[in-house]
């Protein structure tokens, strides 16, 4: 089995995904064939890889071309492959370039998106009141998937997009001066390191979306919105200060601190 897909695989997992989806429509196993990516200028465009729209996207275009590749080999009586093996008899090729639902303009009425993405997620904070350092200690992560189709695949983006959360909430800023990036490097840009991680616990919700493939749809962007705004309510909650900026630095958030302790006295 060989799929062929014009869509960037950034390391979301867009060409894993692909695979399993043919193969659940074609009865083999995943990796049986060649394997699956694209040649550039020789298969359809799948879009861009934003807006988490690829699982959606490009897994129906999988789903629709592997069912027409089925019903050709049932025309032609091969059999169909089980357990990574092909009959003998012939090999089926199709081509899909899916379409979505139509969507209309913000206010407009109909639908403005076909398949919305539902998270929360509470964060659990330590707060260091002398010097304004904070560190995250949990996050738990609950996100509607529609249905995983790979579980370890879905968990490792709701860790990834949890931990860049925690950079922009507390961390990551971007410096310019006079239209040029001051700290264009790792050691002064401030991305969280292997020690900022937290205990994370993910919960997939399978709530079926009845347009995916599957009932899958996107988990791309929305796994990091939710992280920031837990994680400045939770130092809200720990010391009273409502944060006003992003990233809240340690800086910040001491002088913070500081003034509301000489507005006490």
């Amino acid at each position: 089995m060989e799929v062929r897909i014009g869509a960037a695989e950034i390391g979301q997992g867009v060409v894993g995904i692909a695979a399993q989806v043919a193969a659940e429509v074609l009865g083999g196993a995943v990796g049986a064939g060649p394997g699956s990516g694209g040649r550039y200028g020789a298969d359809p465009d799948g879009g861009a890889t934003t807006a988490s729209r690829q699982t959606f996207v490009t897994g129906n275009a999988v789903r629709l071309a592997a069912e027409e590749v089925r019903a050709k080999l049932a025309l032609t009586s091969t059999p169909v492959p089980a357990e990574g093996g092909w009959g003998e008899g012939g090999r089926a090729s199709a081509t899909h370039i899916y379409t979505p639902p139509p969507t209309t303009a913000l206010g407009q009425p109909g639908d403005d998106h076909f398949a919305y993405g539902f998270a929360t997620q509470a964060a659990l904070v330590e707060v260091d009141t002398q010097s304004g350092a904070v560190r995250v200690l949990k996050v738990v992560a609950a996100h509607d998937v529609g249905r995983a189709i790979n579980p370890r695949a879905v968990v490792g983006q709701v860790e990834g997009g949890v931990l860049m959360g925690i950079g922009y909430a507390l961390s990551e800023e971007l410096l310019l001066e006079q239209g040029h990036v001051k700290n264009a490097d790792l050691r002064r840009y401030k991305v969280p390191r292997s020690l900022s991680m937290p205990e994370i616990v993910p919960i997939l919700v399978e709530a079926y979306s009845a347009d995916g493939p599957f009932g899958a749809k996107g988990v791309g962007e929305i796994t990091s919105i939710p992280t920031a705004p837990a994680i400045t309510n939770a130092i809200y909650a720990a010391v009273g200060t409502r944060v006003t900026r992003l990233p809240c630095t340690l800086e910040w958030l001491a002088e913070e601190l500081g003034k509301e302790v000489a507005a006490d006295k």
